[in-house]
């Protein structure tokens, strides 16, 4: 995979091992999230970046059933925190999982490609390395564009896909309704899968 990558994207890729916890915002009566928070930050904290967090705002999915990858609106900010779980609480926040990602972020021109091995923790709030466990021995791979809020999107959309089909049959990449089904198991461990083709 990092040899086709290594030809495919542009030179050199960087290292990243960071957390994330997912947090949802249900104002309606179905199961579906009204928006989406991830809350990121480095993992294994060092003086300077542990209070640092990354928070993104992901909107529900755009209905284009002719769109080959999943459009979202997003918005990222950068807070510092010594105890954001609280603060996620008082946002009115649940959080739905979390989990650790490893891997490596490529780039071929405005995509961005990211290979993550993924693990848990199997005491929530405890990150030793004896409660780390991981996920599966898959790698999770995510690509994804950013683009100005209402610029026209086909293009992009196109461009991904294009890139998505020259990793088969290594990875098969597919656009998911994964809150769909996430509602119809019923269960959060279906999230920590692959989600093959994440928004732009």
């Amino acid at each position: 995979m990092e040899r086709r990558l290594a030809g495919l994207c542009d030179p050199g890729s960087e290292d990243f091992h960071e957390h994330e916890m997912s947090f949802s915002l249900r104002t309606g009566v179905n199961m579906s999230p009204d928006v989406s928070i991830k809350i990121r930050r480095r993992f294994k904290p060092d003086i300077v970046f542990h209070n640092q967090w990354l928070f993104r705002y992901i909107g529900v999915p755009e209905p284009d059933a002719k769109c080959p990858v999943i459009v979202r609106k997003v918005i990222n900010s950068i807070c510092y925190s010594q105890d954001c779980m609280t603060f996620a609480k008082t946002l009115g926040l649940r959080m739905d999982y979390e989990y650790m990602a490893k891997g490596k972020l490529w780039t071929k021109g405005n995509i961005k490609i990211a290979t993550n091995i993924l693990s848990r923790t199997e005491r929530p709030g405890q990150y030793d390395p004896a409660s780390i466990k991981p996920v599966s021995d898959s790698v999770l791979v995510e690509i994804s564009c950013a683009l100005p809020e209402s610029a026209e999107y086909t293009m992009a959309a196109k461009q991904i896909r294009d890139f998505a089909d020259q990793l088969m049959p290594l990875v098969c990449m597919e656009k998911v309704d994964y809150w769909r089904k996430y509602c119809s198991t019923g269960t959060v461990a279906s999230q920590l899968g692959p989600i093959p083709v994440p928004p732009m």
